[in-house]
């Protein structure tokens, strides 16, 4: 299966050009490369770090979180250049989605989160210009500290726990959604989870008896790449490799 071919599935299965995201933010193929697509790197991040480990683990292809262009009309230079011109010249292919992986009900950065947990009866929960990105449902009463040990645990991250109390409800959005702890507190949630937040957050939390975890913005973001990565070795045959460089934030 060649890049185009595969682009094309994943527009479909993403439904990248039906969902709103950040203002100039281009999700889909952003780089082509030529021949069949036989390995995938998954990654959170493309950066350097995890150009250098698809050319390493010989991959064709990278799949990622966050890509190369977020603002429109931009040049190709400086870190900018240094990156695109060492997957050109790798022969590597670049497939970006941000939004449209974030809430995907089935492969997506929520849905992964809220399997990790255990969450159950899920409802879509968190708005961003108009969509529910996320998720809200019930727990097995656990208390928030073990709550927040268990994600450090399955995510490898530094968790900030704010608040105290057993949790049974929760609410979650990966990445840095923390204003979306809002909407928890209005709709009377235990607990509000996403991956990074600020000062403000903690007070708001606290002033609104709920719960805060902040898991990472990272962290919260690898199991939409990974379960993309899954699925095409499930559907395609294609192997994947998880090109997992850590930003600790």
């Amino acid at each position: 299966m060649d890049i185009l071919q595969l682009s094309h599935y994943l527009d479909n299965l993403l439904e990248i050009n039906s969902i709103q995201d950040a203002p100039h933010a281009l999700n889909g193929l952003q780089i082509q490369n030529r021949g069949d697509i036989k390995k995938i790197g998954v990654a959170v991040d493309f950066c350097q770090a995890t150009i250098d480990l698809a050319i390493e683990k010989q991959c064709q292809m990278m799949f990622v979180h966050h890509g190369a262009f977020w603002s429109g009309l931009e040049p190709i230079r400086g870190q900018h250049y240094e990156k695109v011109e060492a997957m050109i010249q790798a022969n590597l292919g670049l497939y970006s989605a941000h939004i449209p992986l974030d809430l995907h009900p089935v492969f997506g950065n929520n849905r992964s989160l809220a399997d990790l947990i255990g969450l159950e009866n899920l409802e879509p929960f968190g708005e961003y210009d108009g969509t529910k990105i996320g998720f809200k449902g019930s727990i097995s009463p656990i208390p928030a500290e073990t709550l927040g040990k268990l994600l450090e645990e399955k995510l490898g991250s530094q968790v900030k726990v704010i608040g105290q109390g057993e949790v049974k409800t929760v609410g979650l959005v990966t990445g840095g959604a923390a204003d979306i702890v809002r909407q928890a507190i209005q709709e009377g949630l235990d607990c509000y989870i996403t991956g990074e937040g600020a000062n403000h957050h903690f007070h708001e939390a606290i002033e609104g008896n709920c719960i805060l975890i902040f898991a990472g913005h990272y962290g919260t973001e690898m199991g939409g790449v990974k379960s993309i990565g899954k699925h095409l070795k499930e559907k395609f045959d294609i192997d994947h490799e998880f090109l997992h460089y850590p930003t600790g934030l």
